[in-house]
């Protein structure tokens, strides 16, 4: 029986963003990778040493991959790459350690998220709210310097976060995540209108120029100007923060949760 580690290694590419989620879109072309691929707690020998897997799925190799890239093995079965790490011996690369996802379900989501229903969907109520009130020149990492590379998107795009920063020039991030719904009755139970929660979450990262703590706090200040300036109509106001910072592998992406409330009539 002859053994090989080929498969179809799909290297991810972000281009224009959509008009309404604001996600950029993808596009993958195909090379073959080597990679070996086990599950959490096996032991293999490879590349001249004993390797562990210690995610759930693992791959390794030494060919170049990165976040957000896809794997497709003989079987047509899809793989998400979520993390990458570097091995080395001493000062000399060795291979890379890979998180995978399995995808049960494999498509490609549509071009365009399309106008249907836009209005009645409250992460796009929210983001044209953001797009429209807040000031690209008001979101500064300190006092002298001007920053208006920023977007606002829908929360969890089908590729990591850490794409957006490392490929797109893009310094804050705001997501718009899924609501909530509360139903607003009346004096004979009759719903009139609905509040809203819709969680947006600022994200950010160090850069050479960036203080990312800083640009966080700062966005945070800009997003409840926003609020307090343009209140009026859905009633749309800021309520509970909390900490969504976390570690990427050696990188600090640093984030908060702000969860906005507003009222919509029933129409």
């Amino acid at each position: 029986m002859v053994l090989t580690a080929n498969v179809t290694r799909r290297a991810l590419t972000l281009g224009s963003a959509d008009s309404i989620t604001g996600w950029y879109d993808k596009s993958y072309s195909e090379t073959t990778l080597d990679i070996i691929i086990r599950p959490k707690g096996s032991t293999l020998m490879m590349l001249g040493m004993g390797l562990y897997a210690k995610h759930d799925i693992t791959g390794f190799t030494s060919d170049g991959i990165l976040e957000g890239d896809e794997i497709r093995d003989s079987n047509g079965v899809y793989y998400t790459v979520e993390q990458v790490e570097e091995e080395w011996i001493l000062d000399s690369f060795s291979h890379y350690v890979c998180a995978l996802t399995k995808e049960p379900l494999h498509a490609d989501r549509p071009a365009t998220y399309g106008t249907g229903a836009t209005v009645e969907d409250p992460r796009s109520r929210t983001k044209v709210f953001l797009d429209t009130y807040l000031d690209p020149t008001d979101i500064t990492e300190d006092d002298n310097v001007s920053l208006a590379h920023y977007i606002v998107c829908f929360a969890d795009p089908d590729y990591p976060i850490s794409k957006i920063f490392l490929t797109q020039g893009i310094d804050l991030v705001i997501t718009c995540g899924q609501p909530n719904s509360d139903a607003l009755r009346g004096y004979d139970h009759s719903i009139y209108g609905y509040t809203e929660h819709v969680p947006i979450t600022v994200h950010t990262i160090d850069k050479a120029t960036i203080t990312g703590t800083n640009l966080m706090w700062k966005a945070e200040h800009e997003i409840r100007d926003a609020f307090e300036d343009h209140w009026l109509g859905s009633l749309r106001v800021l309520g509970d923060m909390k900490p969504k910072t976390r570690n990427l592998g050696g990188k600090m992406l640093y984030s908060q949760e702000y969860m906005m409330e507003y009222t919509r009539d029933l129409t």
